[in-house]
């Protein structure tokens, strides 16, 4: 049974990537890896994948950190539109099991591209015993449900690694933007902005509690998520 939240303050799961996965868009073909950004500490790739998304990938290596602390600032709803660009508002709106979340997402994004929104649910498990993953996929809704285009084919994943000097995350996102948007546009952006978000992780992480006892979002069973 769903527990709804009617507030902007429950946790929810974002998704942080969700408004740089928002700004992808359709291309042609199926390619490997190219470079986007690298220095010391992130390294940004993406490719066309053959249904026709592009595909990016965000590797970073942050010290003095946890996926319990990271997983608080993306579940942390209330306070996401102040550190990531062009997100509006993000709502809880239910939590099927204690370990996924419902969730809708307002974005303004910046001209000539319309805003957007976007229904999600996310899923949160323990691969191994220093390991975990963090799934987020598109709600589909009828047509006309919602005041703005909703961004739809939405699959993301994060997946956090813990290592002696800190942790490694992976994160990998494709979404369907809709809409008449070009797609240099779209591309130019999503790269961007997904520079941008982990850029704002990583001071948050740093304005964050380090020593977390409980999990805002707790593991559990995501088998045929």
């Amino acid at each position: 049974m769903l527990r709804l939240i009617v507030s902007h303050t429950g946790k929810g799961c974002l998704f942080g990537a969700l408004m740089c996965a928002a700004t992808m868009s359709l291309a042609k073909g199926n390619e490997s890896w190219k470079q986007y950004k690298s220095n010391e500490w992130l390294e940004i790739h993406y490719k066309k994948l053959p249904n026709g998304l592009t595909q990016i990938k965000g590797q970073a290596r942050l010290e003095d950190t946890s996926t319990k602390s990271v997983i608080n600032v993306l579940t942390d709803t209330e306070s996401i539109p102040s550190w990531m660009n062009n997100v509006q508002s993000v709502t809880l709106l239910a939590q099927p099991e204690p370990h996924q979340s419902l969730v809708h997402t307002k974005l303004n994004l910046p001209w000539p591209v319309a805003d957007r929104e976007m229904l999600t649910l996310s899923c949160f498990s323990q691969l191994g015993e220093h390991q975990y993953i963090l799934k987020i996929r598109s709600v589909e809704t009828k047509s006309g449900t919602m005041p703005h285009l909703q961004i739809t084919d939405i699959d993301i994943n994060w997946v956090f690694l813990e290592v002696s000097t800190g942790l490694n995350i992976t994160y990998i996102a494709q979404a369907k933007l809709n809409g008449a948007v070009p797609n240099w546009i779209a591309n130019t952006a999503s790269l961007r902005n997904t520079k941008r978000m982990f850029d704002s992780l990583k001071i948050r992480l740093t304005e964050s509690p380090k020593l977390l006892t409980d999990w805002t979002l707790p593991p559990g069973d995501c088998d045929g998520f």
